[in-house]
């Protein structure tokens, strides 16, 4: 159970800021990874928005068709196995990046204005899924727990730059009604919420 429970709650976590930060109207989403977490988020996303389009870029290409046909199958979801991350991320309302990458996947470029981006890959400095620029692109940072930030060997990405300051904690951004423009969410997991999560589960 623990397996499932882990990666359903790194999802659920997702879906909150989307719910919380997206723009209303979001229905285009990328999505850059095929695993169990890329899988999760976008369970959990499309609770909150009524998707119109799921664009799927991995690497490997049968893996990337694999995934897509299960989203259609599994979530009811449109899903297309694209040929390139640019091709995925050019004009998507919500970009998911889902990888184990430790160089950057996308280039913020290819990022609409008013996106939301969600990172839950690698986020450690000289070990990251994106790089500093998509930071500099976005308006607004947020995280669902600083305190991790801080507990990163090696180093969170911001840790030690001035870019660290503008990072808001996800309960900051929920409690204060936090929005704004394009919007890059790093998930680090929220870590020992499965005990809670399981106890009122079976409670």
């Amino acid at each position: 159970m623990g397996n499932e429970l882990g990666p359903r709650r790194v999802g659920a976590i997702g879906g909150v800021a989307v719910d919380a930060l997206a723009k209303p109207n979001a229905e285009t989403l990328a999505l850059i990874g095929t695993g169990t977490q890329a899988f999760t988020q976008l369970w959990a996303i499309s609770a909150v928005r009524r998707l119109s389009g799921v664009r799927v870029f991995s690497r490997d290409q049968g893996r990337r068709i694999a995934f897509a046909r299960r989203v259609s199958e599994e979530l009811g979801l449109p899903a297309t196995a694209v040929e390139s991350a640019q091709g995925a991320v050019e004009g998507a309302d919500i970009v998911v990046l889902a990888t184990n990458s430790p160089t950057p996947v996308i280039d913020p470029r290819w990022v609409k204005d008013g996106a939301f981006v969600t990172t839950l890959g690698p986020k450690q400095q000289g070990r990251a899924e994106f790089g500093p620029e998509l930071i500099d692109r976005a308006d607004l940072v947020v995280t669902d727990s600083i305190a991790q930030t801080r507990a990163y060997d090696p180093p969170f990405i911001l840790d030690g730059t001035p870019q660290h300051d503008r990072l808001i904690g996800l309960g900051a951004a929920l409690s204060g009604n936090v929005t704004g423009g394009t919007v890059l969410f790093c998930s680090v997991g929220l870590a020992g919420t499965e005990a809670y999560l399981l106890a009122r589960l079976i409670g």
